[in-house]
């Protein structure tokens, strides 16, 4: 029995860089989810109880550091595709470590008042500024390092690591809180802080990512022929389709980890910890299918996973809303945050296929604001629809459309493979000898698309 080898195994200096990469997102989503699972307690200390403005003030402490993501897009959006990946992703990590060790030192509301809310939340728009330039830079970084198709399998870890750091951020918060219900939260946020240190020190040891190193050698000399295709069209598709697409998983993290919880916490009475640990064992379930989809990835194409998550979002959101009466136990919001998180949460594993459709200089920016903009929008909306809508038939029927608008983005995205296939198509005559190949390119757009591009390179510079 012969032994396939692999063709695109890994260096080891991919290997390691990925590895550090991957550490740093855990650990940065350890340090922002611990205040997103301990918002029923936060939320007591550093907001008044006894105002109208309280549940107002709730929704907009979650959402605060999801809100200034648009501004941070820019600024860690110019950095990272000017100066470079790497030094956004040491950045975040050291503004994250240092917002984690102040929070727990906020004097309460009772003793403070109003400053003690004000300082409670400029750290939060710190930890969203920091985070605004996080989870793309990481999910970019591994795009322009990986070679396909593990690519799909590491860009899918992305998303597990984030899922990883809510889970352990989680878990640790339930725990401190059962042990110490007065301060245990702020336990959590010294060993975040700690270890956020620790990442950033291990982040200063990566090297830029090879593909945006090459392009910076090839700016001055000439543009990369697919980056003129993908400058024309992209802005006229792939922008809003890949907001549509955004849709259904901002109002997924959303609706799983903050509206779900504090229903079972306000509504349902029950205890804190409780809570947190069935939202620990959602992320760990969640964690376990994102790293699923990145193993079907290195088998089935991308879009296509991302089309069986969303049909079968709108198969079974009807399906909840007719055989389930509402949250009327923890059990049963149990199945639902299991059902929408682990279909609807990210686009794993299509991401480094959606990053690549955008020409490499800009490309950060445009899919960090993209990103930043679409969740800020989504979990505003979300907030004050489950805060409105009363009937569970009704929020079902919102997550039945936001299924259906995210799976109309993804007919409507155009992948770089198909979209430079269909402008040579049009472009060479149909006696051209390069007509085959790109009609066999269009047949095989994943795991031989870099080899046709720098043949199709050659051919361009003999005849220009």
């Amino acid at each position: 029995m012969k032994v396939k080898t692999d063709d695109n195994a890994l260096s080891s200096n991919v290997k390691k860089s990925v590895a550090i990469v991957l550490v740093g997102n855990f650990l940065d989503f350890f340090d922002l989810m611990l205040a997103v699972h301990l918002t029923v307690i936060l939320t007591k200390i550093f907001i008044p109880s006894d105002s109208y403005l309280t549940p107002m003030l709730t929704v907009f402490t979650f959402c605060s550091s999801f809100c200034i993501r648009p501004l941070a897009a820019i600024f860690w959006g110019y950095i990272g595709d000017t100066i470079g990946r790497v030094p956004v992703l040491i950045s975040t990590t050291f503004l994250m470590s240092i917002s984690c060790i102040l929070i727990p030192n906020i004097p309460p509301y009772a003793e403070w008042g109003a400053l003690s809310a004000a300082l409670f939340l400029i750290l939060r728009l710190v930890q969203g500024f920091a985070s605004g330039g996080e989870c793309i830079a990481a999910d970019v970084f591994i795009t322009e390092t990986v070679p396909e198709p593990k690519v799909y399998f590491c860009s899918a870890l992305v998303e597990a690591t984030c899922s990883l750091g809510g889970l352990v951020a989680c878990g640790i918060g339930a725990v401190c809180v059962l042990l110490s219900p007065e301060n245990g939260w702020k336990l959590p946020f010294y060993i975040g802080s700690g270890v956020a240190v620790l990442g950033t020190i291990a982040r200063r040891t990566l090297k830029e990512a090879p593909e945006f190193v090459k392009a910076l050698a090839e700016k001055k000399v000439k543009k990369k022929f697919s980056d003129l295709y993908l400058s024309i069209n992209f802005k006229h598709r792939n922008i809003p389709a890949l907001f549509a697409l955004y849709l259904f998983p901002a109002i997924a993290f959303y609706f799983s980890y903050a509206f779900l919880p504090s229903v079972m916490s306000n509504e349902l009475g029950i205890a804190t910890n409780k809570v947190m640990a069935q939202t620990t064992l959602v992320l760990f379930i969640v964690m376990c299918a994102e790293v699923s989809y990145g193993l079907l990835g290195l088998k089935f194409h991308p879009f296509t996973i991302l089309k069986f998550k969303l049909f079968s979002l709108l198969a079974l959101m009807p399906l909840l809303g007719i055989f389930m009466t509402g949250f009327t136990s923890a059990p049963v919001i149990f199945v639902i945050q299991v059902v929408v998180s682990c279909l609807g949460q990210g686009l794993t594993p299509a991401t480094p296929l959606i990053n690549k459709s955008f020409p490499i200089f800009g490309r950060y920016t445009y899919l960090l604001f993209i990103w930043a903009a679409s969740h800020s929008m989504f979990y505003l909306m979300t907030a004050y629809v489950c805060d409105q809508v009363t009937s569970f038939r009704g929020i079902c029927c919102l997550l039945f459309v936001a299924a259906f608008i995210s799976l109309m983005g993804l007919y409507a995205f155009v992948p770089k493979d198909k979209m430079l296939s269909s402008k040579l198509s049009q472009a060479l005559p149909d006696n051209s000898p390069w007509q085959d190949m790109v009609e066999e390119e269009k047949e095989h757009v994943t795991r031989e698309q870099k080899q046709k591009e720098q043949a199709l390179k050659k051919w361009f510079e003999k005849i220009n």
